[in-house]
């Protein structure tokens, strides 16, 4: 049985030739068309809108608050779960950020108090 899937497959060389053929001639949606397939639109990243506890972001406190919050974000609709793993994500690297810092002031105080 010939399904309308298995006629475009048969004849999809012969479909975008034409295509192209029209878009050279200068048929503006088959230009639109073929430059929708070479350079597909992408999502515009709008960020995350998400309000944060007071304090330091790497207080276990405000960690536990901000995964209580992305939970229920998620769960209320307001947040897809993957916006809430690339905001958990981007949470866990400033936190890394913040530990690198801390540990690198750390042991600058350490070599101070040593006279080093």
């Amino acid at each position: 049985m010939t399904t309308p899937r298995n006629m475009l497959d048969q004849n999809a060389n012969a479909i975008i030739e034409k295509l192209i053929e029209r878009a050279l001639a200068g048929d503006l949606t088959a230009l639109r068309l073929c430059v929708e397939r070479i350079i597909p639109r992408t999502k515009p990243d709008s960020g995350i809108n998400f309000d944060l506890p007071e304090g330091r972001i790497d207080s276990s406190d405000n960690m536990l608050q901000i995964a209580n919050n992305i939970t229920q974000a998620v769960a209320k609709g307001e947040m897809t779960i993957d916006e809430a793993e690339k905001f958990t994500d981007f949470l866990k690297h400033q936190r890394w950020h913040i530990d690198q810092a801390e540990s690198k002031k750390r042991d600058e105080e350490w070599k101070k108090q040593r006279g080093w």
